[in-house]
Parts: C-alpha cells; structure tokens; sequence
C-alpha cells in the first residue's frame, strides 16, 4: 500500500508533532535523564542491557505494522522505524527510575497501526522488589473518531501475568469520541515480591474515518521499589528461633 501526502495533510501532520511534542515536553519537565540517547534498534538488534539507577533493562524487542514513512510514503519496517525511535534511562519527578521512549508512532487518515515492545526489567539490590509500576504518556486523536492507545502487562519469566491492584493492564489512551488517560500506576498485590519482570507494551492507533490522526509520539515506563516489610522480617525471625529451639529440644532429648 502507497500514501501519497499532500501538502496540507503535511502541515497538519507537522501541527500534529509539535503539539504533541510540546505536551511531551511538559510531561517529562521535571524529570532527570541519567544515559545517553539510544535507539530501539540498537537495543534489539545488539541485545544491548543497560542500567538505570538500581535497575537492569534487557531482552528487548519489537514488532510494528502500519507505520508509514512521511518521506517516503512507504511503510516503515520494524526496525527502520525503530531506528527512528530514541530511548533514554531516567529518574522521574516522583523518584522512581525508568525508561523514556519517543519516536513517529502515529496513524494518518483512513489507516490505523499497531507496535509490540517487550523487554525485562530487574532490580539489582537483592534487597528490594518491584513494588509500583508507572506508565505515562501523550497519546493524540485529531478528528471526529479515532483512538491512541499505549497498554502495559506485566509477566515474570514464565509469561505468567503478575498480579496487580488495580487488576492490570496499564493504560494510557485517547479516544475520540470519548475520555483521556495520561497516566496510569498499579502495585504489586501484597504478598508478592517480584526482583525481575517482563514488561509487554502495545500500540493500539486507529485514524480510520478520514480527517482523523492517531498518535503517541512519547511515552513513559517507570518502577518503584520497595523493601519487604518489618513484619516479614519478624517473622523469618520467628522461624528460625524456632527451628533452632526445636533442634535443641531434639539434642537434648537424644542425650
């Protein structure tokens, strides 16, 4: 499929980014960047793991399907449009530390378009869990219909969902007619001390009516963690006072 752009369909497009990127830019104001620029394609392709404060990122890979390239009109492979995407590790405002991604993800008039990104998240100190996970970003309908969805599931190495309060996915999204959703957060449901999981993020544009754009050219992922707390400790504590308490009562009984 070809697409050819007029010149004012460009100038809505360029309308289009730059507010978008002006409410990205306001998103991510007060938050620090800690690593260079990389792009999606170095990671996948080189299997490239980096560290972010007291978090590994790895694994990651990425499949997209109806991107188009606006300087050519053709659609963009997987990973020549992941080359397009810059990625970057960072500590945001509220402390926790992630990963942002910004790039041409966007769906022009009558088309719509979808993205896969998985990688793994681990925390380093042993000490700590994954306690909170964020997802921020600025999904952008122009039009009388359309949607722009970034969604968010969290597995372990099995595949195995991880259990979240509220009850994931994570979402992000716009649809039009309809609400907004800039940011969204759920935690670990109690009990459970995750060190290591699989972060699954899709890309849901449709700007199937014509006149519509669908976009998220930036979005946002970052962790919390947290230390088991005093009582589980306590208890542990219990535990082996009273292992050992048994295997003395044993001893003794013996002799």
């Amino acid at each position: 499929m070809t697409f050819a752009t007029s010149t004012p369909f460009k100038k809505s497009i360029l309308a289009l980014v730059g507010a978008a990127c002006l409410g990205a830019a306001s998103l991510a104001h007060a938050d620090t960047t800690l690593t260079d620029n990389f792009t999606l394609a170095d990671l996948v392709i080189n299997k490239r793991s980096f560290t972010v404060g007291d978090k590994e990122f790895s694994n990651f890979d990425w499949h997209a399907n109806g991107f188009f390239n606006d300087a050519t009109g053709q659609l963009w492979g997987d990973l020549d449009l992941a080359a397009h995407i810059n990625v970057h590790g960072e500590i945001t405002n509220s402390g926790n530390y992630g990963l942002d991604f910004t790039g041409p993800l966007q769906a022009h008039p009558g088309d719509s378009a979808s993205a896969q990104l998985t990688y793994t998240v681990r925390v380093l100190n042993p000490n700590f869990y994954l306690s909170d996970f964020h997802l921020d970003g600025d999904p952008l309908v122009s039009g009388a219909n359309g949607q722009a969805v970034v969604r968010e599931s969290v597995s372990d190495l099995t595949n195995t969902l991880i259990p979240l309060n509220p009850v994931g996915p994570l979402e992000v999204s716009q649809y039009v007619p309809g609400a907004s959703v800039f940011n969204d957060v759920a935690f670990t449901q109690p009990g459970l001390r995750p060190t290591v999981a699989e972060i699954e993020t899709t890309l849901l544009l449709s700007a199937t009516i014509p006149g519509t754009n669908a976009s998220v050219l930036h979005f946002q992922e970052s962790f919390s963690q947290a230390v088991p707390e005093p009582s589980t400790y306590a208890l542990a504590l219990v535990g082996i006072a009273a292992l050992g308490f048994a295997r003395r009562r044993t001893a003794d009984l013996a002799a």
